[in-house]
């Protein structure tokens, strides 16, 4: 094959993105770090589900317009670091295919050139032994297949071969990889969508399953959309939590009650969005699987029509600043919110939000200048993203975790402008000393500790620093280990999983441990972290 054409190129994907989500759990296992957060498995396929939706309104005749709407849709749809950094993959991908009806081999490598200059830009300290190492060492063999006259085929054969080659050798670039005894994740994840590249070129069968993922997320454009045209009248949302639960088992479940269906999560929680006519009916199907959380029903014909009208703003509601907070757990968001927090988004750990998420928080708020707390090192790059798609003026705040989200907004300040605001929060987020008690989900090795699955881990910062078996013992061991002399306030915010007694009681031994410091308990709600804990 010496030239590709549009519909070819959405062949390819729509394979690399089967691939990819059929071996999404084997890459979520690849954890470094196993404690319950964004898997990249999970959020290299909801971006390439996003990219598969956008695709559908492409012009097929057109590689250019098929790699622009692939671009446009994984940029939106991003999750985590790795899904950000394939949605720049594909968006230097495209930017090469720019103004090209079909491509041959050579354009075809350059453009994947692209993909990891961009990719490299748009991370501030690229680390080799990454998914960027994969992209980089893809379009180097692609640029030596061709410049030997190889075709289509034959350069993907020698993408695949190289990049598999390089992903073995990614534990001897990263030592948390050999530790761990895994390669790259987002690097795995990667060649199998390059798999799925040379499985249509080499004209293999698709697998029929492939077609039902693309039809179940088709947008079809309306160029009148009516209120009566709306099919499903309810947009329902909650969370399932529970044991041994399986997404795509629910998500099947449902699927022929409505439209719009995305079912996300693990083994103990599950996202639920879906257009329906009787929510009800997904209420009481739900609830055989585990206990309801955070239920949202909006009847989108009335919203519908309510968008019809013009309704005036108040003179001077788009003057001033906001602020967009990630944060999970119920408690969480009504402390963001009482903090002035504008617009909080339910997302964190296992649930990262997607750009499009962010984005449309951002344009939700009647304020023109708008500050991003991410409170996720693994949302961090999303958040950015919204920068440049956004016509507001927006900031991102490094927030790595919730307490410095928080410390960020006891710092935030109407009356100020807007660079000065930024730069008082940043100040503020650097004072805090952040720390987490979780589970760890996976058997793992980390700093010559030996990490059992379920058993207790502490983390200060980005380090484990307790292994146990007991939450109370990894909150006091935890909290020696942060707390210092000079430090006057410690403050917990307990999840799900801790009733207010047992908190409470955790709280009166800490009064007694740290004579003399100030210890605070609050309310978080959020899932699969035992404890929050600040310390300042």
């Amino acid at each position: 094959m010496e030239q590709l054409e549009g519909i070819q190129l959405e062949k390819m994907l729509i394979a690399g993105a089967h691939l990819l989500n059929n071996n999404k759990e084997v890459i979520n296992a690849m954890n470094t770090f196993p404690v319950p957060d964004g898997d990249t498995g999970t959020n290299m396929s909801l971006t390439m589900r996003s990219a598969l939706n956008e695709m559908q309104k492409a012009n097929k005749d057109s590689v250019s317009s098929v790699a622009g709407a692939l671009a446009t849709g994984s940029l939106l749809g991003a999750r985590g670091n790795s899904g950000v950094i394939l949605s720049q993959l594909f968006r230097g991908f495209a930017k090469g295919l720019e103004g090209k009806d079909h491509v041959r081999p050579k354009e075809f490598a350059a453009a994947m050139q692209d993909g990891v200059n961009t990719a490299y830009r748009a991370v501030m300290k690229p680390v080799e032994g990454t998914m960027l190492t994969i992209g980089k060492e893809s379009a180097k063999a692609a640029a030596i297949s061709v410049s030997k006259g190889a075709g289509f085929v034959a350069m993907m054969e020698d993408v695949v071969r190289h990049a598999a080659i390089v992903l073995e050798k990614t534990p001897d670039m990263l030592p948390v990889l050999k530790e761990a005894g895994v390669v790259d994740a987002g690097g795995k994840g990667l060649l199998h969508i390059y798999e799925g590249f040379l499985l249509v070129l080499r004209g293999e069968e698709i697998p029929a399953q492939i077609a039902e993922v693309v039809e179940e997320h088709v947008v079809k454009p309306i160029e009148a959309f009516r209120t009566e045209d709306i099919l499903y009248a309810y947009c329902t949302e909650l969370m399932v939590r529970g044991e041994s639960l399986d997404a795509d088992r629910i998500r099947d479940k449902i699927g022929d009650m409505g439209d719009s269906v995305l079912a996300v999560g693990d083994e103990k929680m599950v996202k639920i969005h879906i257009h329906t006519n009787h929510p009800g009916q997904i209420l009481e199907l739900c609830v055989e699987y585990g206990s309801l959380h955070n239920i949202k029903i909006d009847n989108m014909k009335e919203q519908h029509a309510e968008l019809l009208f013009e309704v005036p703003q108040p003179i001077g509601a788009s003057r001033g600043q906001a602020v967009v907070a990630v944060a999970a757990g119920e408690g969480l968001g009504k402390i963001f919110e009482s903090l002035g927090t504008a617009k909080v988004i339910q997302g964190g750990q296992t649930m990262n939000p997607s750009t499009e998420d962010i984005l449309l928080a951002v344009n939700e708020v009647p304020q023109k200048e708008v500050i991003i707390l991410p409170n996720n090192k693994n949302i961090v790059l999303a958040a950015k993203q919204v920068q440049e798609l956004s016509d507001k003026e927006v900031r991102v705040i490094k927030t790595r975790s919730v307490p410095q989200g928080i410390a960020a907004m006891l710092a935030f300040n109407t009356d100020v402008p807007l660079d000065e605001n930024v730069d008082s929060m940043k100040r503020a987020r650097k004072k805090i000393k952040s720390g987490q008690v979780t589970f760890a989900v996976c058997d793992s090795k980390y700093n010559g500790k030996k990490i059992k699955i379920n058993d207790i881990i502490g983390i200060s910062e980005d380090d484990i620093v307790v292994v146990t078996n007991d939450v109370n013992k990894a909150v006091k061991d935890l909290l020696f280990s942060m707390v210092k002399d000079e430090d006057e306030i410690i403050t917990l915010y307990y999840g799900e999983a801790v009733d207010k007694e047992t908190a409470g009681r955790l709280q009166e031994e800490l009064f007694l441990l740290f004579n003399g410091k100030d210890v605070e308990m609050y309310e978080g709600g959020q899932p699969f972290y035992y404890y929050i804990v600040s310390v300042e």
